[in-house]
């Protein structure tokens, strides 16, 4: 009984430490599985060219997409944003409904011109962000992107560049 006493009074010792080394190598765990989830998600972003400036995109090609845009976000990684692609240009106004999150709303013709920038207030419903033109494409960013990135309107988007070569669609 003795010996059963001491390793019990051991452990009641060491206790605590194995409590905290454990909590430790979970938190490691959980924040690596946090890096690995964030690089599978990765390659669904697209790589476009603002400028010169690379961007990350998720593409929202579809009315579903499109809809829901980056409604209920409550951040967005600072170089990724948000590409609307419309099947045909058009004079189009986008608002911010649900959108918790400041952002720069970037009309773009087919050409790929920027037609013009608006930097648009969370939730305010108030307010119709309209293009400047017929536009084809919106980028949607963190608010102050583009000027933090020195781009202006009639400054160009090269929509070709991503990680498979082929064109975003």
């Amino acid at each position: 009984m003795k010996n059963v006493r001491v390793t019990s009074a051991l452990l009641d010792r060491r206790t605590p430490v194995l409590l905290v080394v454990t909590l430790i190598a979970a938190s490691l765990a959980f924040a690596q599985g946090i890096a690995w989830s964030r690089d599978l998600k990765t390659p669904g972003l697209k790589k476009i060219l603002v400028g010169k400036t690379p961007l990350w995109v998720e593409v929202a090609d579809t009315l579903e997409k499109q809809e829901r845009g980056l409604m209920f976000r409550r951040s967005l990684p600072e170089n990724e944003g948000m590409l609307f692609v419309y099947r045909e240009p058009v004079e189009m106004s986008f608002w911010m409904r649900n959108t918790l999150i400041p952002l720069d709303i970037v009309f773009v013709g087919a050409d790929g011109v920027i037609l013009n920038i608006h930097q648009a207030r969370p939730l305010d419903e108030s307010i119709l962000y309209r293009s400047a033109g017929a536009a084809r494409y919106v980028i949607e960013t963190n608010q102050g992107w583009f000027a933090r990135h020195g781009i202006a309107p009639g400054d160009r988007v090269n929509l070709l560049q991503h990680r498979s070569g082929n064109p975003v669609k």
